[in-house]
């Protein structure tokens, strides 16, 4: 009986390494492609929303601390239709100039202008679109 059970143990561990090992490979090309696509790194954008205080507004999955809720949750943000109200249909381009220059946009908006460079609003973006 011992030996069934490790067996039938072994077995489940297998199956959760595999089906876990190809959620992340299945992410990393994700954000790879959303990387190339959008010019910008997912790894950068954490520290640059946490300087900007974006989670004081917004809920925004896998930042630390950022669980506001002045703002929308971020959570599936890409699946969209529309970024910001009047901010135009979901793509990375409404999406870089949304969270960098929100008024420009939307003067009515709540959001400021963040006055993000290019660069930061690109590795927001791919993150948002990659990992939310």
């Amino acid at each position: 009986m011992f030996w069934w059970t490790a067996w039938a143990t072994a077995g489940v561990a297998v199956l959760l390494i595999a089906g876990t090992t190809g959620a992340i490979r299945s992410n990393t090309s994700r954000e790879a492609a959303v990387s190339q696509q959008v010019g910008g790194d997912v790894e950068r954008a954490v520290p640059v929303m946490i300087r900007n205080g974006c989670g004081g507004c917004h809920e925004i999955p896998g930042v630390p601390g950022a669980h506001g809720s002045v703002g929308p949750s971020l959570r599936g943000v890409a699946e969209r239709a529309y970024i910001g109200g009047r901010g135009g249909r979901t793509s990375s381009d409404a999406m870089m100039r949304w969270i960098s220059r929100s008024r420009d946009v939307d003067p009515k908006t709540a959001m400021p202008n963040i006055n993000l460079s290019p660069q930061e609003a690109r590795d927001i973006t791919a993150y948002l679109f990659a990992r939310t």
